[in-house]
C-alpha cells in the first residue's frame, strides 16, 4: 500500500526564499506546505533587502509578479545614485551615477532591468500569490522541532508557538529556508563555514520630508565617512520616506536597547533640525558563510540557511532566488518520477559554488567601504579639505563600480562542472562582475533575444525541457523527442528561423532546462540522444532512474 504524505514538500521558514520556493513549485503544479514560527510574516516591517537584479526580475515575470513589483517598488523616475559624504547636510565627496528605472537600459542578453522594492512589499506579494495558487498550505506560529529521515521520506516535528503542543508532518522532501541561524542546519550538524566580518546595527527611520542641497539630493544611498573611513550608510528603502541607517565596523555585538540610536541618526543627518521617527533598531552579524553541504538526504538548504554574505552589492536575496530557480525544477522532476538518482546531488554541485562566488564579491565591496587608510582630512574646512574630499570621492567611485552596477554577477554565473550539463568543449569565459557577455554555452543561463513577434525567447522556457531548432529545417530531432518520451521527461521542440537567435545561440540545436539554463548544444544530433537525456535528468551517473 502506498504511503500517505501530509505534503510532498515541506518548507521550513516563511521568508522571501521560502515563499518563492512554494510559488515556484506551485507554478510547476506541485503542492507544498510552509511552516513559519511567526504569527504572520507579512506583518513585520522588514527594511532589509531591496535590490532585485535582472535575473530575479526575470523570475518574477515568470511567476506573474513583475508588474505588481513595479507598482509597489521605487518610483520609476528615482535615481539609484550613491553619494559619498560626511553627512546628509555635510561635505559631499563624490557621486556614483546610476540611472532610474525609466532611464535604465537592460543589458544585452536580458529583457529586464534591475529594480528596488521594499522587502515587506515583496513578502506580501509572494505570500498572496503562493496562497492564491491553491497548492500551498501555510502554518503560521509553527516552530521547527526536529527531523527524522528514512528511505521513503521525512518526518518533521513542529511545535505550536502559542500552545507548545507538538505535531508531526510527513513529506517526501524538506527545504530549509529558515535563515542564517537555521535551526534545521544546526540540528543536522552541517557546518557553516566562513569568516565573521563585523557586527552591524540597522536603524529604520521615517523622514516625512527631506530637502537637501542639490549636490546631495536625490540618491538611493549615502556612504557616511569621517577621518577613520566609512562608519555608516543611509539607504532609501522605498524611494519615499522610509530609510535604513546601517552602522558598520563594530567588532563587538551592539545592544539595541542601550545604543544611542537617536544621536547616531542625527549624526548621519548632520542636523538636529530634520524631523524623523525611529521605527525599529536591529543588531545583526555581518558574515561570509556557506554551508558545508546544501543537502543531507531528503533535506535541502536554500537562501540564508545555505549562505550568508555582506549586503554590499545586494547579492544575498538574489542568490537565494537563484537557489529557488534551480531547486524548483529538480524537486518537480523528483516528484514526477522522471528525475534520476543523481539529479538531487546536482543542486549542491551547481549552487554552492555560486554562494561562494557571490559571498567573495560582497566581502570585497565591504572591505573597500571600511578601509581606514587615506581618509585623514575629509572633515577639514577650506581648500585642503576640498582636495582630500575629491580624492576620496574619486577613489570610491572607481573602487565601487562593480557594487552599484553588476550585471555580470547577476547574469554571468554558470554551472561549470555540473553532472547534469553536457560540456561542449568551448573555453569558459571570464566571470566579470560588470561586463556581462551573453552566451548559450552549456551551463550558462540561456540569454534573452527579442523574437520577431516582440516577445522574449525567455518566455519559451520554464515548463519542461525545450529543444531549440534554430534555422535547421533539415535536422531530424525525433531521436531526442523519443528519448524524452521514453524517460517521461517533458520536452518540446521550438522551431525558430530568426537570425538574431542564430547569432546569439551559435548552434543549430540548443537544449534548455526548465530553469532556463543550457544543458546541451550542437550543430548536429548527438550519436546517443537517449544518453544526453539521461545526463540532463540526472540518470547517467547512477545507471538509471
Amino acid at each position: 500500500m502506498a504511503e500517505t504524505y501530509d505534503t510532498p514538500v515541506l518548507i521550513i521558514g516563511g521568508g522571501p526564499v521560502g515563499f518563492a520556493t512554494a510559488l515556484d513549485l506551485a507554478w510547476r503544479g506541485c503542492e507544498s506546505m510552509i511552516v513559519e514560527r511567526e504569527a504572520d510574516g507579512t506583518q513585520e516591517f522588514r527594511a532589509k533587502a531591496t535590490g532585485l537584479d535582472e535575473r530575479s526580475m526575470e523570475q518574477l515575470r515568470r511567476w506573474g509578479l513583475h508588474d505588481q513589483v513595479l507598482e509597489v517598488g521605487f518610483p520609476v523616475d528615482f535615481p539609484f545614485d550613491t553619494v559619498y559624504c560626511t553627512s546628509l547636510t555635510g561635505y559631499p565627496m563624490g557621486r556614483s551615477l546610476n540611472p532610474s528605472i525609466r532611464e535604465e537600459i537592460p543589458p544585452v542578453g536580458s529583457s529586464e532591468k534591475r529594480y528596488a522594492c521594499p522587502q515587506w512589499e515583496l513578502d506580501k506579494l509572494l505570500v498572496e500569490s503562493a496562497t492564491a495558487s491553491g497548492l500551498v498550505e501555510v502554518r503560521w506560529n509553527s516552530a521547527y522541532g526536529k527531523i527524522t529521515q528514512d528511505a521513503d521520506g521525512v518526518t518533521t516535528e513542529i511545535i505550536d508557538a502559542a500552545t507548545g503542543e507538538s505535531s508531526t508532518i510527513r513529506s517526501k522532501y524538506v527545504v530549509a529556508s529558515d535563515g542564517a541561524g537555521s535551526a534545521v542546519r544546526r540540528s543536522l550538524g552541517i557546518p557553516f563555514e566562513g569568516p565573521q566580518l563585523d557586527f552591524s546595527l540597522n536603524i529604520t527611520i521615517r523622514i516625512p520630508k527631506l530637502e537637501l542641497p542639490e549636490e546631495l539630493a536625490r540618491a538611493q544611498r549615502y556612504l557616511l565617512i569621517d577621518e577613520d573611513g566609512t562608519w555608516g550608510v543611509l539607504t532609501h528603502i522605498d524611494g519615499r520616506e522610509i530609510w535604513r541607517l546601517t552602522v558598520v565596523g563594530a567588532q563587538d555585538e551592539l545592544d539595541a536597547d542601550t545604543y544611542d540610536h537617536m544621536a547616531t541618526v542625527r549624526r548621519a543627518l548632520g542636523s538636529g533640525d530634520i524631523p524623523f521617527e525611529v521605527i525599529r533598531c536591529v543588531p545583526w552579524r555581518r558574515s561570509q558563510s556557506v554551508a558545508a553541504t546544501y543537502r543531507q538526504g531528503r533535506v535541502f538548504l536554500a537562501g540564508d540557511s545555505a549562505h550568508t554574505m555582506s549586503p554590499t552589492g545586494g547579492h544575498g536575496l538574489n542568490t537565494g532566488l537563484g537557489d529557488v530557480s534551480d531547486l524548483g525544477w529538480i524537486l518537480e522532476a523528483a516528484l514526477s518520477g522522471w528525475g534520476g538518482k543523481g539529479l538531487l546531488d546536482a543542486y549542491e554541485r551547481e549552487r554552492r559554488p555560486i554562494g561562494l562566488r557571490n559571498g567573495r564579491k560582497a566581502t570585497g565591496h565591504y572591505r573597500q567601504w571600511v578601509d581606514s587608510s587615506n581618509y585623514v582630512g575629509v572633515t577639514q574646512e577650506g581648500p585642503e579639505g576640498d582636495v582630500t574630499r575629491k580624492r576620496v570621492g574619486d577613489m570610491l567611485v572607481e573602487a565601487l563600480k562593480s557594487e552599484w552596477h553588476s550585471p555580470g554577477t547577476a547574469l554571468g554565473f554558470r554551472y561549470e562542472g555540473s553532472p547534469i550539463i553536457v560540456d561542449d568543449g568551448t573555453p569558459e569565459p571570464a566571470d566579470d562582475p560588470i561586463d556581462y557577455v551573453p552566451t548559450a554555452r552549456p551551463g550558462h543561463r540561456a540569454p534573452h533575444v527579442a523574437l520577431s513577434d516582440g516577445s522574449s525567447i525567455l518566455a519559451l522556457f520554464g515548463h519542461g525541457f525545450v529543444l531549440l531548432r534554430i534555422g535547421a529545417a533539415d535536422l531530424d530531432t525525433s531521436a531526442f523527442e523519443s528519448a524524452g518520451a521514453a524517460a517521461g521527461v517533458p520536452l518540446r521542440v521550438e522551431k525558430l528561423d530568426e537570425p538574431a537567435v542564430a547569432e546569439m545561440y551559435e548552434r543549430k540545436l540548443v537544449l534548455v532546462r526548465p530553469d532556463g539554463h543550457v544543458a546541451w548544444r550542437g550543430d548536429v544530433m548527438p550519436d546517443d540522444a537517449a544518453g544526453v537525456i539521461d545526463v540532463v535528468r540526472g540518470a547517467a551517473a547512477t545507471g538509471g532512474s
